[in-house]
């Protein structure tokens, strides 16, 4: 390889697009990691542009599907706390009701204080539970529509690498054997 910076290097049309496919199947996040893996198997040995762009795709496609199963065993979780909390409430109140019918304290405002307090918590749990919800469907977005970006860059030929991501991938691959051949 010449002195020229990585930025400068001019790669081919192939390279540029097999690169852009390894990023932009981003938008399939549990079959989408095949292509990068597949890209990367093939062009190791004939493109270090692609193949770099390809392993870079694929650590990031696997960061997004081991984000979702952990939200989705979080949700899971929080819907059976839900659930325990539709079936608990009812059982709740039919063991604590007194058997005569209520007497004038248990009528009075102070004792609704807890049932009050008990409703106002629900709320504010299901409305945080959706705000999380939504708050991660816009993570998610955000997250597909950077990879979608790296498509575009390197598309264009430009040398993409991922934030916090791209330069951890570049040492560790400098510290095991390097692809034998490289772009032109």
């Amino acid at each position: 390889m010449n002195e020229e910076s990585v930025a400068e290097q001019v790669w081919a049309q192939d390279e540029k697009i097999m690169a852009a496919l390894g990023h932009a199947t981003i938008i399939w996040p549990v079959m989408g990691i095949l292509a990068p893996v597949i890209i990367w198997g093939t062009q190791r040995e004939k493109s270090r542009f692609a193949a770099f762009q390809a392993l870079q795709a694929t650590v990031y496609h696997m960061t997004l599907v081991l984000a979702g199963l952990a939200c989705s065993v979080c949700y899971f979780c929080s819907y059976l706390g839900m659930m325990v909390g539709i079936v608990g409430m009812p059982l709740s109140m039919l063991f604590t009701m007194p058997a005569q019918g209520p007497t004038p304290e248990e009528l009075s405002p102070v004792a609704l204080i807890p049932m009050v307090l008990g409703f106002l918590g629900m709320i504010v749990f299901y409305l945080a539970i959706f705000g999380l919800l939504f708050l991660g469907l816009a993570v998610w977005g955000a997250y597909i529509g950077y990879g979608l970006y790296g498509a575009v860059a390197t598309l264009q030929g430009k040398d993409f690498r991922y934030a916090l991501l791209g330069s951890r991938l570049e040492r560790y691959l400098e510290g095991t054997a390097a692809p034998s051949k490289s772009a032109p």
